[in-house]
C-alpha cells in the first residue's frame, strides 16, 4: 500500500495542479483488504451479491471505504443483503491507522440513510455514520481480529 501511495505522490509532484485520486473499485478493494486485516472476517468472491465478507459469527458483511472526508454511498439490496456494515476512512499516511467510521447493523444505516437516488444508492456523510456508530451495542459489532 505504501508503494501505491508513493506512486500517487510522485505523479502529483511530476504534474503540479493535477490530482491522481485513488477511487472507484480500487478503493473498494483496498478497503476490503484493510477490513480483512482488522476484523474477524473472510472475504467472499468479488461477484457475490449484497455482501463482501462473512464474519466469524456467520453474518454477511458489506464493506465501504473512502479516502475522502465527506461520505460513502450505500445501497439497499434485496438478494444476499448483508446483516452488518463496516465503513472505513482509509489513511495514506504511514503509521496512521485507518479509521473505523461505522461497525454495526446495516439496517441501522439504511434506516437513517435518507432518500435513494435513481441508481439505488443513498449518500451518507461520515459525520452521520460516526454519530450512528456511537449507538451500536458491542454485541452488534463485527468482531475485531486478534493478532
Amino acid at each position: 500500500m505504501e508503494q501505491l501511495h508513493a506512486v500517487v505522490d510522485e505523479l502529483e509532484a511530476m504534474h503540479p495542479g493535477r490530482k491522481f485520486p485513488l477511487d472507484g473499485h480500487l478503493v473498494g478493494s483496498i478497503g476490503e483488504a484493510a477490513a480483512e486485516a482488522m476484523f474477524d472476517i473472510a472475504l467472499v468472491s468479488a461477484s457475490s451479491a449484497g455482501h463482501d465478507a462473512i464474519a466469524s459469527d456467520g453474518r454477511q458483511v458489506e464493506i465501504k471505504a473512502t479516502y475522502g472526508s465527506s461520505g460513502v454511498a450505500i445501497r439497499q439490496t434485496s438478494h444476499g443483503a448483508a446483516a452488518a456494515l463496516i465503513v472505513l476512512r482509509l489513511s495514506r499516511k504511514p503509521g496512521i491507522e485507518h479509521e473505523v467510521v461505522f461497525n454495526g447493523p446495516l439496517a441501522n444505516a439504511l434506516q437513517t440513510a435518507g432518500s435513494y437516488g435513481t441508481n439505488g444508492q443513498a449518500r451518507m456523510t461520515l459525520s452521520r455514520l460516526r454519530a450512528l456508530n456511537l449507538t451500536v451495542h458491542p454485541e452488534e459489532r463485527v468482531p475485531q481480529r486478534h493478532v
